[in-house]
């Protein structure tokens, strides 16, 4: 049902641009992130420092419309992996997760003729798909031993640079913060959320209005 939901938020955006004076296209891009939990015990001490990130990657097709004013609104659908690494009583823990997610968001372009700035502000949804733990040497199904739940929701800010190549395609580099703001643990005395750093290269196709 949330699934559903997503698609038709997207389809909504995209129907915005029969009503307005913008330019809309397609956007595809790939993603090099460093993952990492914010963990609070059962105590409410947090522990961040005790998790170690890990390098991960990321790849998306969006819809983005840019409005008069530099107005942007953008959407979009992808793959993510994150998860973390913890030594803890002379034990090695590793977790690995892949997730499927929606992203929408708002955000303002300083247009220029070639070099144009611009910063977005995105609310996400993910699912996870696959998720393995590794405690030393012995791998764990996360998803069969139901031990982190299977969603994920939050905020993802990204600022940018968009590259005019012609009229109809751009190319963009993005820096990325993700937050986390759903536990995904699922003892509900302890919390771990999700958080990221990102830097993304991607492709614009651009149907000027």
């Amino acid at each position: 049902m949330k699934k559903m939901k997503i698609i038709w938020l997207i389809l909504c955006v995209s129907g915005l641009t029969n009503n307005v004076n913008s330019q809309s296209g397609l956007t595809f891009d790939a993603s090099q992130s460093f993952s990492s939990f914010k963990f609070s015990d059962s105590q409410g001490d947090k522990q961040n420092k005790e998790y170690s990130g890990i390098f991960c990657g990321a790849y998306g097709i969006g819809y983005r419309i840019n409005m008069e004013k530099g107005l942007i609104i953008n959407s979009g659908i992808g793959m993510r992996k994150g998860g973390a690494t913890l030594e803890y009583d002379e034990m090695n823990y590793s977790w690995n997760l892949q997730y499927v997610f929606g992203k929408i968001g708002v955000g303002y372009m300083l247009k220029k003729e070639k070099i144009s700035p611009y910063c977005i502000l995105n609310g996400y949804y993910a699912y996870l798909i696959k998720g393995f733990q590794i405690i030393n040497n012995e791998e764990f199904d996360i998803r069969k031993a139901e031990s982190l739940k299977n969603t994920d929701y939050g905020v993802y800010l990204t600022p940018g640079v968009q590259f005019t190549l012609s009229e109809e395609v751009s190319a963009y580099i993005e820096a990325g913060y993700l937050m986390g703001l759903q536990n995904i643990e699922k003892d509900e005395s302890q919390k771990a959320t999700n958080f990221s750093y990102s830097m993304t290269i991607g492709l614009s196709f651009t149907f000027t209005k």
